[in-house]
């Protein structure tokens, strides 16, 4: 590639104190630079734990360290917009992909035009599943049904919703919404849709940018023929999370399910599920006022993926 040429493949990587993980990262991108011309970017923000050193590292990486840390979604709509290939892929930095499993995906989306948004089966270091690469509508139902594990007993549809239950893990499908950690998306189709919404706190806008495309008449695709290690997944196998963390979920579904539900009952449903999410803040601060979490501290303020996709997830701005 001359140094005018557009690559095949953009990756945006948003970090936050992940200084080992982001390395390993990028070594597993390097062993996928055999077979697929790319360019990556990544917009640290403000870490000062050594993680943009990390980057910097690695020569054929572009870096870019923030001066405060502006969330998830701003910080991914930068690197978007500095994204010159036909194919842009968001990637969590706790993540490991596979030797030519980029080269695979890549073949996977260009192989039919319809496919706006690809994402690979992602699994924890022991290889579960992270339910949230295949996901429908987060109804309040669904919801539910997720966060208390009732969806593994109630088998329906409208149970199953959101973590897609009824299509299997190693079968492919379209989905109405993946996981921002591995995030393939057709350049093109990104550019009518437009980015990352940053009204909301967190959780809501992978699920928001994969509702518009499919409201732009693309496909959203899952596809297990590439197995994708996500390091944070683990809190998310069986759906438990601390309380602060569904506190967090709810609060961000407020806003959206006012924004996707418009009308007189989506404004009940949004109002129904901001004093659940008050009510759910509130327990935590509770629990953790029990266990002597000081303030502050990690085990009280773990409002993310829990372990390390954390970085992701508390690099939003608090109070948005």
């Amino acid at each position: 590639m001359t140094a005018d040429a557009a690559p095949e493949l953009s990756v945006v990587i948003v970090s936050y104190c992940c200084r080992d993980l982001l390395r390993d990262c990028l070594t597993s991108l390097e062993d996928n630079r055999a077979d697929v011309d790319m360019e990556v970017e990544v917009i640290d923000n403000a870490s000062a734990d050594g993680t943009i050193e990390a980057a910097q590292a690695a020569g054929w990486v572009r870096s870019t360290l923030l001066a405060e840390n502006i969330g998830f979604a701003k910080a991914n709509n930068i690197g978007l917009a500095r994204a010159r290939a036909n194919a842009i892929l968001v990637l969590n930095p706790d993540t490991i992909v596979p030797p030519h499993g980029l080269r695979r995906c890549l073949d996977e989306l260009w192989a039919d035009p319809e496919v706006g948004v690809l994402t690979a089966r992602l699994v924890d270091p022991e290889g579960r599943l992270d339910r949230r690469c295949k996901r429908g509508f987060p109804t309040l139902w669904s919801s539910l049904c997720y966060f208390t594990g009732l969806d593994r007993v109630f088998r329906g549809r409208r149970s199953q919703r959101y973590t897609v239950g009824w299509l299997p893990d190693t079968e492919a499908g379209d989905v109405e919404s993946v996981s921002g950690a591995f995030m393939l998306m057709r350049r093109d189709a990104l550019h009518q849709v437009g980015g990352f919404d940053e009204q909301f706190f967190m959780y809501a806008e992978d699920i928001d940018l994969s509702l518009r495309f499919i409201e732009r008449g693309w496909r959203v695709r899952y596809w297990p023929g590439v197995v994708v290690v996500h390091v944070g997944a683990g809190s998310h196998v069986d759906g438990k999370r601390p309380p602060m963390a569904n506190a967090a979920y709810f609060r961000t579904m407020a806003p959206f399910i006012a924004k996707h539900r418009p009308g007189w009952r989506g404004r009940v449903q949004a109002a129904f599920v901001g004093v659940a999410s008050e009510l759910l803040l509130a327990t935590s601060h509770v629990v953790g006022g029990l266990r002597g979490d000081p303030p502050g501290s990690r085990a009280a303020a773990t409002t993310a993926d829990d372990d390390a996709t954390a970085l992701q997830s508390t690099a939003k701005t608090p109070g948005r």
